[in-house]
Formats: C-alpha cells, structure tokens, sequence
C-alpha cells in the first residue's frame, strides 16, 4: 500500500493532523526567536562598544606643537599641528592678528572682508574648504513639499495606523519604588571642663612587706643589718655567760623560711665562742671553730672566727629549718653564730599605694604646687617613720624599706615630700574661675561675678545625658602637675534623618511582529542618575554656585574685577568668647535652642534660585535680565541694588510672574517689587514687635527714620504704610546684617539676646545665629588672654569658618581635602573659598551630599512617598504653587499659570509649518 492509499484510507486521521500542523505553524514564535538572535548580536555590539570606549584615551598636547593621539595605547602616534592647522604656528597667523583685533570693531570688520578675499583664489586645504561651502550656498534650493519622497512621507504621517499596528503589542511598565537614606545631621554643641578642686584633703601611704623568714622557737633571733640584708642568730648574744670546769653548751633555733623566691644568698657569717665550737644544720655538722673541738678544754681566749660559709642551700625553700651550736667551755664562756641573709625587697612589698581620702583631692595638691591657690594654701606630710637616710624598718617583717623602693607620692617633687611619707595633709582655697576679674571688648567693660543661683545650662554632664555623641576635647592650659585645668569639649547632639527617594525600573513587553525597537533588547547605562534626591543636591550646587561667586579688584579705582581671582563659595572668619569658669561662665559661643529659621532660610535659598534661574532664561537683551546681572555678577560695583534697579524689573516683570494682566503702573501701584522684599521683612518686624516688646523692635527696624513700634510694641501708623527699614533711626543692628540672611539673622539674635544673660558683641550674637542656620565650620579653640593672677586663660576664643548656605559649608569641606586645601587654624583661619579655576579637578563621585539632603528633609523641603503628588505637580512648580506667583507677595492680580497653559496660549493660531519654511528660506536668502 502506498502512502497515499493510506491516508485516503484513513481521512479522519488525516484531517487531524493537519490540523495539528497549521496550529503549530500558526502559534510558532518567529518573532520571537529572531528577537532573541536581534538581543545576542545587540549584546555583542554593546560590549564591543564598552571595550572601545573604555581603551579610549584623549590626545595629550604637550604644548611644543605635536599633539599625541592614543597615548599609552599600541596606537600611540603624534602629529603636528600645523599639519591640522596649516598656517598655526606662523608668526603672522590668524590667531596673533585677531588677538590683536580684539575691541577694534572696525578693524576686525576689515580683516574678516580682507579673509574672504584671500579664502576666495589661494591654493591652501583652508581655501578649498571655504570655496566649497559658498558654491553650495549660491546653489539652487528648490521648493521640496511637492517632490513625490516629501509627499509619501506626508502620507505616512497622515495616516500612521497601519504602521502602529505593527507595534501594538509593545507594552512599557514603569514602576516607581520609594527609598528611603538614613544621614546623620550633626549638631555641634560646646562646654567647658574644669577639674572640681576640695578644700582639704588627707593621703594616705598603704605599705605592706611580707617577712622573709620568722622565728619558731629556742635561742636566736632577727636583726635587720641594712637595706637588703637581714641577720640570724643561733644562741644568746653576751660574754661569759657560762661557767664549767669541762662542758658543753648547747643553743639550738629554728626559723620558719616564708619566701625563699626572694633569698639571693645566705652564709655563715660570723661564730663567736669560748673555748671550742660547732655549728649544724638539720643535725649536719657544717662548721668547726678555729680552736678545734677537744681538751684541753680552757684555752682562756675568746675566739670570733668569719667563715662565710654558703649556706644558701638551706633557705632555698618554704618550711622549718634547725640550726644547733655546740660550745665547750672550761672556766667561763659564751657561744652564738650570725647567718647574714641578702634578698630582694622588691618580692617582699605586696602593697605600696598611694590614695586620697576623698574625690577629687588629687586637683587640690595639683592645685597648689601648680600655684593657682591663694597665699596660705600648703601641701605637707604629717608621717614619716624614716631616718635621715630615707630608710625604716619595717615593725612587722623586720626588714629595712627605703625610699628609693617606693612609690613617689602624689605630689610634685618640688614639694621635697619623701617616698617614705605615710601620710600627707594639703588644705587650700583655688578659685578656678577667675571671679573679680575684668575684661574689656566693643560692649564694653564687664567683670566676672558669680551667679545669684543656678549654673549654665550647656554643661558637659547635660549634653552628656541628653545622649550627644563626644567628638573632641582641646584642652587650653596644661602647667606643672600636668592637669588640664581648662578644656572645650566639643559634642554632637545631631540626629538621624531619612532621606526619602524615588528608584524606577521600566520594562518593555514586546511580543508582536517587531519586538526589538531602539533599546529593547539590550541594557543601555544612561548617564542621568535615577536617584531624585542625589539629582536634587548636584542641581542646587549648580544654582547656588551661580549665585555664590566673588572676585578681586583689578584696580585700585575698584571699578572691575580680576576673572583669575574669581572662587565659589567663600566664607569669611567669625570667632565667639567663652570667660570665666563653670560657675560664673560668660558663654558667648552658646547655640540658641530649637531649629528656629533654618527651614525658612533653606525656603529662602531655594526661592532665590528659582528666581535667579526665571531672570536668566529671559532674552538677553531685556532690561529685566540687565538690571538681575548687575546684582548678581561680581565684575561690576552692583551699588545698593533694589534701589538702582527696582524700575527695571518693574517693566518686565509680566514675563517673571507668568501672567499678561499687570501693567507698569498695576506694578508700581501694587509694590510687587517691595513686596519680594519688604513683605517678608514687614512680618519678621511684627513678630519681634508682638513678641519682644517696643525695645526690640526699635533696636532693629525703624520706618521713616522714626521709631517703628510703639510703648504696646505694636507698629506705628508710619510703619504700617509706609514699611519699614532695617537700621536708620535710632536703630543700630541693621548695617551688620548680610543681604540673603536679613530677616533670619535678625530674628537669631533677638533670641540670642534673651537667651544670654551676660556680656556679648554684637558680631557673636550674628554667629550664633548662623551656627544655627548651620552654615559654619568648627576650627577649634585658642586661648586669647590668660589671667594675671593664676596663670590660667580667662578669654577662650572659638573659631569659625561661616559660609552664605548650608550648602557651601558642606562642599567646602568635601571639596578642599581633594585639592589639598584646609581651612587654617584656630588662631589663624582660612576661610577661602574654592577658585573657579580649580573645579575642573574635582572628583564629583566623591563628593558627598548627604547632609544637604538631610537638611532639606528635615526642613520639608524633599518630596515624599506621601507628598510627591502634590509637590511635584506641574502647577506646584510652575503655575499657582510657584514662588513666583504674585499672589503670594499680596498681589490681585490673576494666578500665575502653569508652563503647560502658557505654551498652549502662545502656540494657539500657529502655523508651525509656514514659519518653519518662512524661517527656511530666509536663511538661504541671506547667502554666504
């Protein structure tokens, strides 16, 4: 049977598989797996790309004219470039004579007509390339709308169904997840530590010495013969105690060995008798005197024989030992022996301790020998048991102490306190705060008195219990004894701070005819970072470098500024004073409490970008800009800049609010202007007022020259209508006060004044207020003035670094350790900023944001997971919500629309095409 006779013969199994087939030929994903092959070679192409690009290496010029291409490569070559730039290196080049040209317009008119005259018959590279491009500019260009190509392409734009038809279905899922950063924000607090001085203390010498050996029983004895060395008897010390005809007498000892560890040797010094002697050990015979042992028994003669004789081997170890002298006496005798022991004391003193009966005594002796007690004040010791020779004998162990073998008391030398002393007596009146004396400063004269009660409240055990973390400790005067008497311990009180983030993923599900479009298939790594809050911090770098910029005079007539001289965020020295001692403490350097203004001067940094940004995106022409540059650009004396300028951004400010109703007279009519100033100065006026009273307020703020507020602390009808003014009047606080931090500085000082209780200047009370507003760096501190009296400093002095923002202290302080760069010192500080001309070589990976960003969290400033919706809207941004609304500074006008609205308004009518070829074909009319 044929195969074809089968499958007639079987229809019904042949009409299934077919089936089966033309499903799975259907279903077969050919898309797909060419997708798969488009994703391989795309992946290839992208790592081949990677490798190139990271082989690459710029062309060095080594500025002698030859330029090396690929350096450190395989394909290392050099060319000239005078090859590149024929011409270049002659001394009559273009260069050389349009340097010379500059600020010559007509003479540089004549020379660019003088080039195209040239460029147009020399046989030069340069020439040829000139020719080309005027031959095709003289060239016919015709109208391209109504070629058959445009129009299929009119087409295909027209009806563009069919062609998405082949992408749809392509779907891109982008998911948002929110993070959150914990930072740190410190919090800088400082507090002086001085030792606590008593009035009278006692020491006392705790010295124990265990004995070497002690006496058990029988005849003998223990005599100390000197440092080191110790005597044992055998027998009775005397002469003719004895009386026989012929006998013998017998002495017999026994000595308990305690510490044979400290036993350097032993011998049998000495035998004394009458008539004959011998003398055992553990019943050994170990000496016989020199007269022999036998008759005749009286030899009428005393003998004292020396043997030094090593008996070492008896003490060598802990117990009872036995020692026995035999004497043979005819007519009257005496007999005795002396073993002489040498050891080492050192293993025999278990304690040798000085210590103080009270807390703190130690400061007191300190005190007196390093002279800063008053007359009468003494250290001395009321117990010493040793001789002249500075040795005692110890009534316990019977051997010799001396002084040289004990611990030095807790004195100074210059005492003449012996080692030997067992008890010393110190008794004074150290007054460590300088109470009664004066100083002088720009506030006047002050003297240090105690207070009535109650301590400062920045103690170093208060920051310590409120759990701030320590830092550092400086210690300021160091005398004699070695005690530091005054230190300025430095504490973090900061606290941690979530900073939150935005991290997106996108995805793209493609399973239609085209799956592989642009990017699908293969991972791209853009260069824009993902992290909107690590964008946030390197957008306000950039805004407020703009806005942070000095620069030197390059005359003496101060009338322009030299651009090499030119630095970013400078800072300039501030310094605060500490006085006194804990109890009477004259604390200028104390931070005011709460986090008062530094949100509202982020607001106010963050406004003043936004501002400068609005200003500069205008065309440059506008007077508007013109009068902004004046203020903001250092190459020029801006002069008091609202008044120079304020009719300026009057006439255009329809275009910065983003609104077509206001007038110049709407403007001048409505103060709009003031009102960016003066409305938020106006508030700040009537809070000190309410809140400190007519004193206060008249102190900062006067309105017309008169007084401002009146004896309610309410503001005076000439206040009321007319504004008011910092300074002028009586008031004497304005002329100190820096032009962004105005209103915040003026309220950190009110603070400061009420806070402070004690003598201050004015410039300490401006750098509370911007410690506060965190914008200085720590230097540390120096002793300014010691007192006459005790030696000690009275006048503490630390010193800052202070900055315009947060911001500038924090790159500052990342940027210049990578420059090599530092801030000076205490005494002598450094408070430059960062040349311009040096950011080319920062290493902006390493600089670290984090605490800017953490303060903009901490201040609200940062979107969040809550919030993001209704702060990063478009009409939060750009419409009503934006600073630049008019209606916030008290406008009636209408509200400020958004970006969207506004385009929409200016595209309505527009013919985009006609423009565009109107635009085209000027361009071509305008010819070479």
């Amino acid at each position: 049977m044929t195969v074809r006779a089968f499958f007639y013969g079987h229809w019904r199994l042949t009409r299934a598989l077919v089936m089966v087939l033309c499903m799975t030929l259907a279903w077969t994903p050919f898309a797909v797996a060419w997708g798969d092959a488009m994703q391989a070679a795309g992946s290839d192409g992208q790592l081949t790309g990677q490798q190139i690009l990271g082989g690459f290496q710029f062309p060095l010029d080594s500025g002698s004219g030859v330029m090396t291409l690929n350096p450190d490569t395989s394909q290392e070559s050099t060319v000239n470039i005078s090859t590149l730039f024929p011409g270049s290196a002659s001394a009559n080049s273009s260069t050389a004579n349009i340097t010379s040209l500059y600020g010559n317009n007509p003479d540089t008119i004549a020379a660019g007509l003088n080039a195209q005259t040239t460029l147009n018959t020399e046989t030069s590279a340069t020439g040829e390339a000139y020719r080309t491009l005027i031959n095709n500019a003289h060239q016919s260009h015709p109208d391209l709308q109504h070629d058959a190509l445009w129009q299929t392409g009119d087409q295909v734009l027209a009806n563009f169904t069919p062609w998405a038809q082949s992408f749809s279905d392509c779907t891109t899922i982008t998911t948002q997840t929110a993070t959150t950063q914990t930072v740190h924000i410190p919090d800088y607090q400082l507090c002086l530590r001085q030792p606590t001085v008593p009035q009278s203390c006692t020491a006392i010498h705790e010295v124990k010495v265990e004995p070497i050996v002690s006496f058990v029983s029988g005849n003998g004895g223990l005599s100390s013969c000197g440092p080191g060395c110790l005597d044992l008897y055998v027998g009775k010390v005397g002469d003719n105690y004895w009386a026989a005809s012929c006998s013998v007498f017998t002495w017999q000892v026994t000595y308990n060995v305690l510490h044979p560890e400290a036993i350097l040797s032993a011998t049998l010094a000495d035998v004394e008798f009458d008539d004959h002697a011998r003398v055992f050990y553990d019943g050994n015979l170990i000496y016989t005197g020199s007269s022999g042992w036998g008759a005749p028994c009286e030899l009428k003669s005393n003998f004292v024989d020396h043997p030094n004789k090593d008996v070492t081997y008896a003490f060598n170890s802990t117990g009872f030992k036995v020692f026995k002298q035999d004497t043979l006496v005819g007519g009257k005798g005496e007999g005795y022996a002396r073993i002489r022991l040498h050891y080492d004391l050192s293993k025999l003193i278990t304690q040798d301790e000085w210590s103080w009966t009270g807390p703190h005594c130690q400061n007191l002796a300190n005190a007196i020998t390093d002279g800063i007690c008053q007359t009468g004040s003494y250290v001395s010791c009321s117990n010493d048991p040793a001789n002249t020779s500075e040795c005692y004998v110890d009534p316990v162990s019977q051997v010799m102490v001396c002084g040289n073998q004990l611990a030095k008391p807790p004195v100074a030398d210059s005492v003449g306190i012996h080692n030997t002393c067992m008890s010393i007596t110190a008794s004074g009146q150290c007054d460590l705060n300088h109470s009664g004396q004066c100083w002088t400063d720009s506030a006047g004269t002050h003297c240090l008195t105690p207070p009535a009660t109650g301590t400062p409240t920045t103690t170093c055990t208060a920051l310590e219990n409120k759990s701030c973390a320590f830092i550092k400790s400086q210690c300021l005067d160091i005398l004699t004894s070695g005690t530091c008497w005054d230190s300025v311990d430095t504490y973090d009180c900061g606290q941690q701070i979530g900073i939150p983030g935005f991290q997106s993923s996108t995805q793209q599900q493609c399973s239609g005819p085209i799956r592989c479009m642009g990017e699908d298939c293969i991972t791209v790594n853009h260069t824009q970072s993902q992290d909107f809050t690590k964008a946030v911090g390197l957008l306000n770098t950039a805004q407020q470098m703009a806005m942070d910029l000095s620069c030197d005079a390059a005359n003496a007539n101060l009338q322009e500024k030299d651009p090499s001289s030119c630095e970013v965020f400078k800072g300039k020295n501030a310094s605060c004073k500490m006085v006194g001692g804990l109890v009477n403490l004259v604390d200028c350097c104390e931070t005011p409490s709460g986090s008062m203004g530094l949100g509202q001067y982020i607001d106010l940094l963050l406004a003043t970008s936004q501002l400068d940004n609005a200003v500069m995106a205008m065309d440059s022409t506008s007077v508007v800009r013109g009068a902004w540059e004046t203020m903001r650009t250092p190459f020029s004396m801006a002069g008091d800049a609202w008044n120079s300028f304020q009719a300026d951004f009057a006439s255009g400010v329809n275009n910065l609010v983003g609104s077509d109703m206001l007038s110049v007279t709407d403007v001048a009519e409505q103060g709009l202007l003031d009102s960016l100033k003066g409305e938020l100065m106006k508030s700040v006026a009537e809070w000190i007022g309410s809140t400190f009273g007519e004193a206060a307020g008249n102190a900062l703020f006067s309105a017309g020259g008169q007084a401002a507020f009146d004896s309610l602390g309410n503001m005076t009808p000439a206040a009321q209508t007319g504004g008011v003014e910092l300074g002028g009047g009586a008031a004497v606080a304005g002329e100190m006060l820096s032009t962004l931090m105005t209103a915040y500085t003026i309220v950190m000082i009110v603070i400061m004044i009420i806070q402070m209780v004690y003598s201050c200047e004015i410039p300490e009370y401006e750098l509370a207020a911007k410690k506060q507003l965190k914008v200085c760096k720590d230097l540390g501190t120096y002793c300014e003035s010691k007192s006459p009296v005790s030696g000690l400093c009275l006048i503490r002095k630390e010193s800052y670094c202070c900055y315009n923002s947060p911001l500038a202290r924090i790159l500052n302080e990342q940027i210049k350790p990578q420059l090599g760069l530092g801030f000076g010192t205490a005494q002598h500080p450094e408070c430059s900023g960062i040349k311009v001309e040096y950011l080319d070589k920062v290493d902006w990976s390493k600089v670290n944001l984090d605490e800017w960003l953490g303060l903009l969290a901490q201040t609200n400033h940062l979107p969040t997971a809550t919030n993001a919706a209704s702060m990063l809207n478009l009409d939060q941004l750009t419409g009503s919500g934006s600073r630049l609304n008019p209606q916030k500074y008290g406008a009636t006008t209408g509200n400020r629309q958004d970006t969207l609205t506004r385009s929409q308004g200016r595209m309505t009518d527009l013919d985009a095409s006609t423009v565009k070829r109107q635009s085209e074909l000027e361009g071509w009319g305008m010819g070479p």
